[in-house]
């Protein structure tokens, strides 16, 4: 979608423009090579500055840092697959036994009988 019509700026435009540094309106007005036009163009390039900010806040936050351009070296060797050959894990069935709760134990004459876990 176009953010700026009279210089034939689009959102993917200034979100480049941000990934590749600029932190401002202003900063991405530059960038851009954006020239002044009629205006309405502001409203929401601030407003795409902010949301940018804000997702690069909580990105830093949740990793506990600025993003690092390069992936760690041990980051880098492929995911483990799992062999499709092999047998897949029996599903689990009945019920999952709680700490402290009463099971059922079969007994020898087939009956049942509650026992303490």
């Amino acid at each position: 979608m176009y953010v700026c019509i009279c210089n034939a700026v689009t959102e993917d435009d200034v979100r480049s423009c941000m990934a590749g540094g600029a932190c401002s309106p202003k900063e991405v007005k530059a960038a851009c090579g954006m020239k002044p036009g009629c205006g309405s163009c502001t409203k929401r390039l601030h407003a795409l500055v902010s949301e940018y900010r804000t997702a690069s806040e909580l990105a830093d936050a949740i990793t506990g840092g600025p993003a690092s351009p390069v992936m760690p070296a041990e980051r880098t060797q492929p995911m483990p697959v799992a062999d499709p050959a092999a047998p897949a894990a029996p599903p689990v069935t009945g019920p999952v036994p709680v700490a402290g709760a009463s099971l059922p134990v079969r007994t020898a004459e087939g009956g049942t009988a509650a026992t303490a876990a």
